[in-house]
């Protein structure tokens, strides 16, 4: 029988956990505008831009690089550059903060 809890500990990689807080502090930090691939119109304190997870033709996406988050309006989803890593390439926690920290 799968156990999801075997698993995630099988292919975790063995770090301590300071190196993992700072692995994810750092991950964290990475500037969202530099993942997003489009169009991106400034605004006072926001990055506006149309949604990468789904087609629109007026921009409800916003990203707000001063605390390095964003929000979709359209979706009413949101989060920090982890979020942002896992939802655009499909990668789990683990794989997204191996990625961001190369």
């Amino acid at each position: 029988m799968f156990n999801p809890k075997v698993a995630f500990t099988i292919n975790r990689p063995q770090w301590n956990n300071k190196e993992e807080d700072n692995r994810v502090v750092c991950a964290k930090k990475y500037p969202i505008e530099k993942m997003y691939e489009g169009i991106l119109k400034q605004t006072v304190k926001v990055l506006m831009c149309c949604c990468p997870f789904h087609k629109e033709d007026t921009p409800s996406f916003a990203i707000y690089p001063e605390n390095n988050t964003w929000y979709c309006f359209a979706c009413s989803t949101g989060g920090d550059a982890i979020n942002f890593y896992m939802q655009k390439t499909g990668y789990n926690f683990v794989q997204a903060i191996e990625e961001l920290n190369k």
